[in-house]
């Protein structure tokens, strides 16, 4: 009788474990879900149901009067364009992000070589609300 009941307990802790409980359950899943679930967004004029992301490389990028334009490669393999406007007095630092912190005067050397110049490789995720069937960028988070 013994046996039995210890080859239930057994079937029953993996089956527990192979289910997703378990003490580091809640660790796995956290980890889990920063892999592949969705990046919670930054606050965007927009609801968050109306909210999206394109993340990858910046292949184009010019930074001219009251406005910044980048092309992204993104992860999911397309091509995606966005203008970004600040006014013609206005900063563009407002309308980025430095992984996920507050873009300042010092962050642009680690995205620019010189001004209006990006460095190669950058990847960034630009963050935009829709507006009808069009995604309208917002704000840029640079991941030098």
């Amino acid at each position: 009788m013994n046996i039995y009941r210890s080859i239930i307990c057994l079937a029953a802790f993996a089956c527990f474990h192979l289910a997703g409980g378990g003490p580091a359950a809640l660790d796995s899943r956290a980890a889990s879900q920063e892999r592949t679930g969705r990046l919670a967004p930054p606050p965007l004029s927009c609801p968050r149901d109306q909210t999206t992301s394109f993340t990858g490389r910046v292949f184009a990028y010019r930074r001219g009067a009251g406005r910044v334009s980048v092309s992204v490669r993104t992860d999911e393999e397309t091509t995606e364009h966005f203008t970004l406007r600040y006014g013609r007095r206005g900063n563009p630092k407002r309308l980025f992000l430095l992984r996920g912190e507050a873009f300042t005067r010092r962050d642009w050397s680690l995205i620019e070589t010189r001004p209006g110049k990006l460095r190669p490789g950058i990847r960034a995720t630009v963050w935009a609300c829709y507006d009808g069937d069009e995604p309208e960028a917002e704000l840029i988070d640079w991941m030098p």
